[in-house]
């Protein structure tokens, strides 16, 4: 919690269009933990297998591990949307450039596949029938990590490339 609130504090401090956000803390926690869980998943559900664990970790920590991570999109989600809302409503042409762009620019395929990866997949853990199915459960969590590295990629490498797109053509 410490670490995360410390880089988002670095974030929100800075400068660049899309990075000074008092979003950033609560959003970088959920963010960890919604990975995070995704990670122990992905880890303990080729270990139990491998191992014969299936009495020591159950479908039952399984089932609600994936509710965890079900809480914490929604918690995620909900900072994508306020970061674009907050954006558009702010009405500093920065921040709405950057939105734009990242949605329609060079970058939007890795903005998508960040969308897809950590908001829209997610929402089959909705389903007890996905929750309760251990290869599912191991699919969605994959592709939960694969978002949440998605997410670092458009955060950090997007940001200041369109920021610096945007000072240099004015």
């Amino acid at each position: 919690v410490s670490v995360h609130t410390v880089v988002s504090f670095d974030f929100a401090v800075a400068i660049v269009p899309g990075w000074h956000s008092t979003i950033f803390p609560p959003y970088f926690v959920a963010g960890a933990i919604y990975s995070g869980f995704a990670m122990v998943l992905t880890l303990a559900i080729p270990i139990r297998a491998a191992h014969g664990l299936e009495d020591f970790i159950t479908m039952r920590h399984l089932e609600n591990m994936a509710k965890i991570m079900l809480a914490t999109c929604l918690m995620v989600t909900y900072s994508y949307l306020s970061e674009i809302f907050f954006a558009w409503y702010s009405g500093n042409q920065f921040e709405q450039f950057m939105e734009t762009n990242r949605m329609r620019g060079p970058y939007a395929l890795m903005f998508w596949a960040l969308m897809t990866c950590n908001v829209i997949i997610p929402q089959a853990l909705w389903f007890k029938r996905v929750r309760r199915s251990v290869p599912l459960l191991f699919v969605v969590a994959i592709i939960i990590n694969v978002g949440m590295w998605t997410e670092r990629y458009v955060i950090v490498v997007t940001s200041p490339l369109l920021g610096a797109a945007w000072y240099r053509d004015e």
